[in-house]
């Protein structure tokens, strides 16, 4: 990082300090404060949003009353909704160049600048292009460094080294680069041999990535032992959190997607929603689980004003110690895509959730790792390491238990059962997912 950038990023990270409110009602007057700004700056500059509002007949004060959208419409209107004057065109070219290349030191140039590139993996079924400006890059890194640095901030005294290990780079974690904190980038489609050795020599003080990643280099000879254990990109489950404890050092959760960070780790290590900067309004789903509607109201080269993710939460019953008024998130349950549709003893098609299937299966006493698939109206596939008879009935055994206890008709159910292959390096894994839709769902 350039020596006239540190101080942005301290800068960045000192404000956090100032943004950890412990009464809701400031907390919210907070954000429509930041609201008004940002919409005072986006309206102007951003067509497309400012399309939304005149369609909806709302005035900028109304904001939280627009009707959401959702990926598709943010690239269909991706050339008008940024505020850098970027074609999408121009941003797919260079972003499909650096996945092919393994180079992500390619920019382009928007109005405010040099514009990093990136794009999402698609496990919603289409990939999403991003942009971020440098200011946006510098506050990220502030805000990254306050939350995920251990000690903050008497970590700074000593140098630290972070390891991510992800698909792609992005461009973000160049941001930080100084001789008392150093971001590596490990990509995870190097051999994993080659990855485990690297990151063995690397003695990370902090490590992120997604759990099954950084599982595989253990399993493939990686030792470190950083202060922190950083996790990204998948669903936490308890089981994988138990095998990163033990394997490298004490594990927190990162909450990020394409349209923003949407939470982070409180000094106690539980994940609260990043309403410092992001405002998210959560729309029931049932079963006490609920999806976001977010609006970044940070963030202007790629606006992201009341876009609805199709994530699905649990939120945590119980105050945080940490007496932080944003809201504790108890589980991030997957993708709203991937709940199961089974038949219903009441005639109806239930949706069953991955966390129903995720808790019985981690306790099968043996079972390595596990792929549960819908593929059918009653049909599910169980890809299991080991697959052995006994393990394939304790599986089957347990699967439809825990579809009996919610609700689940299993007289028309199948399960069927074949060895695990792994997943290609790269791929987010997804231990409960959904292939099949009923005729109705477009």
């Amino acid at each position: 990082m350039p020596e006239w950038d540190v101080p942005h990023v301290l800068g960045a990270a000192l404000a956090e300090g100032r943004l950890a409110f412990r009464d809701r009602a400031r907390l919210e007057r907070h954000q429509d404060a930041l609201a008004r700004t940002h919409l005072r700056w986006v309206l102007p500059r951003s067509p497309a949003t400012a399309d939304r509002f005149r369609a909806a007949g709302l005035p900028p004060e109304r904001w939280r009353e627009l009707p959401p959208v959702g990926k598709p419409w943010m690239m269909a209107h991706f050339d008008t909704l940024n505020t850098e004057g970027l074609p999408l065109e121009d941003v797919l070219r260079v972003g499909h160049a650096a996945e092919r290349s393994r180079d992500f030191r390619p920019t382009v140039t928007g109005r405010s600048g040099e514009v990093v590139v990136g794009l999402s993996t698609g496990t919603s079924g289409s990939r999403g292009a991003f942009i971020v400006s440098r200011a946006e890059r510098l506050r990220w890194a502030g805000v990254m460094l306050r939350h995920l640095l251990p000690g903050w901030p008497r970590g700074l005294l000593t140098p630290q080294r972070v390891a991510f290990v992800l698909r792609a780079e992005g461009g973000l974690y160049r941001s930080v680069q100084h001789r008392w904190l150093d971001l590596h980038f490990f990509d995870v489609l190097r051999p994993v041999e080659d990855l485990a050795a690297a990151l063995t020599a690397y003695r990370p003080t902090v490590l992120v990535g997604p759990p099954s990643v950084l599982r595989a280099l253990h399993a493939a000879g990686a030792t470190a032992r950083p202060a922190r254990v950083v996790s990204v990109a998948e669903v936490l489950d308890p089981v994988d959190e138990a095998a990163l404890a033990s394997a490298f050092g004490p594990v927190v959760q990162v909450y990020q997607a394409t349209e923003g960070l949407l939470g982070l780790p409180c000094v106690h290590g539980h994940l609260h929603l990043n309403e410092a900067h992001v405002h998210i309004d959560l729309e029931p789903l049932g079963d006490g689980l609920v999806r976001p509607v977010i609006t970044d109201l940070r963030r202007r080269a790629q606006p992201v004003i009341r876009h609805r993710l199709d994530d699905a939460l649990r939120l945590h019953p119980q105050p945080c110690p940490c007496g932080l008024a944003a809201r504790r998130v108890q589980a991030i349950v997957g993708r709203q895509d991937d709940a199961l549709l089974l038949p219903g003893r009441a005639g109806n098609r239930l949706p069953v959730w991955p966390d129903v299937l995720r808790g019985v299966l981690a306790d099968v006493r043996g079972l390595r790792e596990y792929r549960v698939t819908q593929v059918g109206p009653h049909a599910l596939i169980l890809d299991l390491d080991p697959c052995t008879p006994d393990m394939a009935s304790d599986a089957t055994r347990a699967v439809h238990a825990a579809l009996n206890r919610v609700g689940v008709d299993s007289a028309p159910l199948t399960l069927s059962t074949q060895s695990l292959t792994p997943l290609p390096a790269g791929h987010k894994r997804r231990r409960v997912t959904r292939a099949w839709t009923p005729p109705e769902v477009p």
